[in-house]
């Protein structure tokens, strides 16, 4: 008995990593709308986020130099995904319609790398 209870076990011991590093999905498009001439707001949905040991997100982004993105944080729910959200901060002014190059590292999995196009959400 107790030889055929260890293989089911050594077997979900080793599937487990494996599980537990699987990609995040990214569900929505990255959203990225302006607030000020030298803020935008950058956004996403997707299901859970890794978190580190601090219990922060082990997600972030990276912009070009002169723009400094905030931490991601979560700011609610599309249906069963998170939205996350982050304030970047630029030293030179914003351009409406212009496509930005946009890198978002998630702990564990590839960089996903996407050119957003900055719209103007103060109408």
């Amino acid at each position: 008995m107790p030889r055929f209870l260890t293989l089911p076990l050594l077997i979900g011991a080793l599937a487990l990593p494996a599980s537990a590093s699987a990609d995040v999905p990214i569900h929505s498009a990255i959203s990225m709308r302006l607030v000020d001439s030298h803020h935008a707001t950058i956004e996403f949905a997707s299901p859970v986020l890794p978190r580190k040991a601090d219990g922060s997100i082990d997600a972030r982004y990276v912009f070009a130099p002169g723009k400094s993105p905030s931490a991601i944080k979560k700011v609610g729910m599309h249906g069963t995904d998170t939205r996350y959200s982050s304030t970047v901060t630029s030293k030179n002014a914003w351009r409406v319609n212009v496509r930005y190059t946009v890198r978002l590292k998630i702990a564990g999995q590839k960089d996903i790398v996407q050119k957003i196009k900055l719209i103007d959400a103060r109408h």
